[in-house]
């Protein structure tokens, strides 16, 4: 397979004028909903080091193409925003299928070595700031130059969403409350903006000094801004560090003065709360399509079966934001 795949990425590279060798190709664990592998890519002239990002080819509901996910961070790019150089893209099964190669960013993605390690100490302290201005760069790019992402306006969204939940037939009290409030709530406050739709620890990477880039762009949409911050902001992308509102590691008034100096918008701590909530529920029904898909048998995963048990965690978390006055 990594032969093949070296002499397919080879002459791919060529066909886009760029003659040389690939070495190391090495698989790296992600999304699962795409392959991704890192390589060096070598001729006369000079050497680099290259990602691999290979989808199935297949439209999802869920997620936009690898070769529409890399057109679009082409252009995020273009707008000052921290994305990695699109290195080429690939259309063609003739070629490596729907895929693209981008430069690969050096620095950290696993959240236990980000929030743990002493190298990141530095960066921890800046961080907050640091996302909070990435994100207002995305939500403030011209959406004309968007127009093939797909519109998620957060009211069907949230239809969907509840849709998805009542197709397991598992009466989750909490779940039906939260779905119930969220219904109440007004979502117009915001106009539509690029939405990344998975902005969190483990889709950033990050260096020592701190935010280096925002990858894996494949849930993005065109939506409320505010999806992004609230998913920040759950208790699940925390990693056992609570008391840090942002990410596990960050204040959440830095994040949203890191967002306000660049959009010049301001956000109130109970807006966030708003938007906290429907990320929770959100994840607890992603969690719910995780854990049926091994029990109905679709795929035999102990992760996505292991997963079931976040379900509970994430009633624990609406219990305390809903009622509890949870941050």
């Amino acid at each position: 397979m990594s032969k093949e795949l070296q002499i397919n990425i080879e002459e791919f590279l060529l066909k886009n004028g760029k003659k040389g060798k690939v070495s190391g190709l090495t698989p790296l664990t992600g999304g699962a909903s795409a392959e991704t592998w890192k390589f060096q890519f070598s001729n006369e002239k000079n050497s680099e080091h290259l990602i691999l990002r290979r989808g199935s080819g297949k439209k999802s509901p869920l997620a936009v193409l690898k070769s529409e996910e890399a057109e679009i961070q082409r252009k995020v790019k273009s707008f000052g925003a921290p994305v990695p150089e699109i290195v080429a893209i690939s259309l063609d099964d003739k070629d490596l299928g729907d895929a693209y190669l981008m430069n690969l960013i050096p620095g950290e993605s696993i959240a236990r070595k980000i929030l743990r390690d002493d190298k990141f100490s530095l960066a921890r302290e800046k961080l907050s700031f640091q996302c909070g201005e990435a994100l207002a760069k995305i939500h403030s790019v011209d959406l004309k130059d968007f127009s093939k992402v797909p519109k998620k306006p957060i009211e069907e969204e949230l239809e969907r969403l509840y849709l998805t939940y009542k197709s397991f037939k598992q009466s989750l009290p909490v779940f039906e409350y939260a779905f119930k409030w969220l219904n109440r709530q007004d979502f117009t406050k915001r106009k539509d903006a690029l939405v990344h739709g998975d902005f969190r620890l483990g889709n950033l990477m990050i260096d020592e000094s701190g935010l280096a880039a925002v990858i894996d762009w494949e849930m993005v949409s065109i939506g409320n801004p505010m999806l992004d911050i609230g998913w920040m902001c759950i208790n699940s992308w925390r990693f056992g560090q609570s008391d840090k509102v942002v990410g596990g590691f960050g204040d959440l008034d830095e994040f949203l003065q890191g967002y306000s100096s660049i959009s010049k918008e301001k956000i109130a701590k109970d807006e966030v709360r708003i938007w906290q909530i429907l990320g929770t529920l959100r994840w607890g029904v992603i969690c719910l399509i995780q854990v049926y898909a091994h029990l109905n048998g679709d795929v035999n995963s102990l992760e996505k079966a292991a997963i079931g048990r976040r379900v509970s965690e994430t009633e624990i978390d609406l219990v305390d934001l809903l009622f509890l006055g949870g941050k």
